[in-house]
């Protein structure tokens, strides 16, 4: 039950947000264009596959923008899988946060102007794998690349 309740409150941000045009986007056979489950998954690894050095000064891993959070303590020698080993500290929160809230508000906050949804259409599937045999929603994961 506690599944299909987040599976449920996934797709109202999606529409809430505007993301339903990433689902509603039509591949040429007219099909909808669900990464994963209609077409290959271009971030298999999550995390991982969109924050990278894109060069130029562009350097998104998350090790660079966790630095940039004051607050927030090293974790270069204790975090090898992106984000599955972020939960040893943000599983239940109120300090540190539930990791599910931090990174649900970092990725759709001022939809207008953030990156996750301007350049990478804020679709759920990015970060979220379906197992289309049991409806549950997974976290993907990778190796860490810093």
């Amino acid at each position: 039950m506690k599944r299909g309740r987040m599976a449920l409150c996934f797709m109202v941000v999606l529409l809430v947000l505007g993301g339903i045009d990433s689902l509603s986007a039509q591949s040429a056979g007219g099909v909808s264009n669900l990464p994963g489950i209609t077409t290959k998954d271009p971030y298999p690894n999550g995390c991982v596959d969109c924050h990278k050095d894109a060069g130029s000064g562009k350097d998104y891993r998350v090790l660079t923008m966790l630095a940039k959070i004051s607050t927030h303590p090293k974790i270069d020698k204790i975090v090898k899988v992106v984000p599955d080993d972020c939960l040893m500290c943000h599983k239940a929160g109120p300090k540190p946060p539930v990791f599910s809230q931090v990174m649900h508000k970092a990725h759709f906050e001022k939809p207008a102007t953030n990156t996750f949804v301007t350049t990478y259409t804020g679709s759920c599937l990015n970060c979220h794998s379906l197992d289309q045999s049991t409806g549950a929603m997974n976290v993907k994961s990778g190796p860490k690349n810093w």
